[in-house]
């Protein structure tokens, strides 16, 4: 009996170390005036892995992931929102400068406000090219890389690969009508229910509310588009990025959804142009695979980490 009565204390002091594990924070950091919100979990002095999101997406979308991982490991997870989407304050653009270099600004302040100096990038779509120019400005700093749906070579991203076609025109000369679509497109976002579903069963509706409310708040979407006109700095520094890629030579993990028809798996594969060394894993979902397939990544990046042994330092062993 006694046997039994210690047995069934280790069992419930596990389970709610395992839950405490899991569970994640929630704030905001105040930078340069602008409320920024972040979700947080796992111990402080773990390896740190920040997971940069996507567009029109927030660190909504690394919810479940991050849960799983501080469930499998020792690991501190830090996701934010950048200004303006999930639950950031969205100043005007006219007074803050909605471009991928100042975003990528806002976000290393944030970092440094957070107290974190080396850590893992997980990048996917907007956050690939904010993550790499935190790469190419010091790549010491960054420890491994994921990159899940997001380009930095022209294979992946059908859309911008004629020099001659709207994408590319719009981001030499601004395209009034473009901003005039997407504006439209937003405003007609209705309330996720049972007659307008058109999404995967395995995708969550809250995920997408989310997504909408963020986006049709005021002066929201006139910011989204000053960013996407600015996309074309991206495209111009694929080459400098590849070169910083292939000269740090992080461990490397790439993963795809192969639904995604924006950007495409050659995208994937062409990583290991610069680093022959990454890992990379086609799977069957669409362009927010994390909202799709926690448990799948979950395993995919838990068990990259656990080969790369990457110490209490974010240094992998070689």
């Amino acid at each position: 009996m006694r046997r039994l009565l210690i047995f069934v204390l280790l069992t419930a002091l596990f389970d709610e170390r395992a839950a405490d594990a899991a569970h994640l924070t929630y704030g905001w950091q105040n930078v340069d005036g602008i409320n920024i919100f972040f979700r947080e979990g796992g111990p402080p002095s773990a390896p740190t892995l920040v997971l940069l999101h996507g567009n029109p997406s927030s660190s909504v979308m690394y919810q479940e992931l991050m849960e799983r991982l501080t469930e499998s490991q020792a690991i501190h997870v830090l996701a934010m929102d950048y200004p303006s989407f999930g639950y950031s304050d969205a100043p005007d653009h006219a007074s803050y400068r909605y471009t991928f270099d100042n975003v990528t600004a806002t976000v290393r302040k944030f970092l440094a406000a957070r107290g974190v100096t080396r850590y893992g990038l997980y990048m996917q779509d907007y956050g690939v090219p904010i993550g790499f120019r935190l790469l190419a400005a010091n790549p010491s700093a960054i420890s491994f890389v994921i990159i899940q749906n997001g380009v930095i070579h022209l294979d992946g991203f059908p859309a911008a690969q004629d020099a001659n076609g709207e994408l590319r025109q719009h981001w030499v000369t601004r395209n009034a009508a473009l901003d005039e679509r997407r504006m439209d497109y937003v405003s007609k976002l209705t309330y996720p229910s049972a007659t307008n579903w058109e999404e995967s069963h395995l995708l969550s509706p809250d995920a997408i509310l989310v997504m909408q409310v963020s986006e049709q708040r005021p002066g929201v979407i006139e910011a989204r588009n000053d960013m996407w006109f600015d996309y074309g700095s991206n495209v111009a520094s694929y080459p400098a990025w590849q070169a910083a890629l292939k000269k740090a030579a992080p461990p490397v993990l790439v993963l795809w959804g192969s639904r995604d028809d924006y950007f495409t798996t050659p995208g994937a594969l062409a990583y290991l142009r610069d680093v022959p060394h990454a890992e990379v894993h086609i799977l069957d979902t669409v362009h927010f695979a994390t909202l799709e397939a926690p448990d799948d990544i979950g395993r995919l990046v838990s068990d990259f980490l656990k080969r790369q042994h990457i110490d209490a330092h974010g240094n992998p062993s070689r």
